[in-house]
């Protein structure tokens, strides 16, 4: 089981969504905000600096380096906790080849829908909200999410593979 490196790729995956929930996934500032209507700040908004984190756990906004409001974030936590649960169920599952393959796409679904998830929060709780205005933290959150999109391909491939290569060695006997 762990001598295969289709495992140590499904560990990988395991860990960097355990790090989307402590670390920031969306890290955003807005120097000069505006209202909903995207009428320019008023006088009585101007100078202040409004932020915003968002990780699987929490969802905070900050105005001037304040905290304001702080929401749990319980979708996000059920789908990075299905998304671990899952995983291990594969990287368990290994006697069947088949069974992992089919559990593998449907990890991409699970992974495809919490990045969607977050990138959903981000557009409706964020006014204004660009990636342009994202610090390089932010960025390294969202590309983590991408890698394990990644790191799930490169497994999915790496248990194919080995199935073909069993399939193989049957045929020689």
């Amino acid at each position: 089981m762990i001598q295969r490196i289709q495992s140590i790729y499904f560990f990988a995956i395991i860990v960097l969504a355990l790090i989307t929930c402590t670390g920031q996934i969306i890290d955003y500032q807005d120097s000069f905000p505006s209202n909903a209507a995207g009428v320019e700040a008023t006088a009585a908004t101007v100078g202040q600096a409004s932020a915003y984190t968002l990780n699987a756990i929490y969802f905070n906004h900050y105005v001037n380096g304040t905290l304001q409001s702080s929401e749990i974030q319980f979708g996000l936590i059920i789908l990075v906790s299905v998304i671990i649960g899952w995983t291990l169920n594969i990287v368990l599952g290994f006697k069947n080849r088949k069974r992992q393959m089919l559990h593998t796409k449907i990890n991409f679904v699970l992974i495809g829908a919490y990045l969607t998830a977050v990138l959903a929060k981000a557009f409706t709780q964020i006014p204004n909200f660009s990636f342009a205005n994202m610090t390089l933290k932010a960025s390294v959150g969202l590309a983590l999410i991408i890698f394990i999109l990644y790191l799930n391909l490169r497994a999915l491939l790496l248990v194919r593979k080995d199935d073909e290569m069993v399939k193989s060695a049957d045929r020689i006997r």
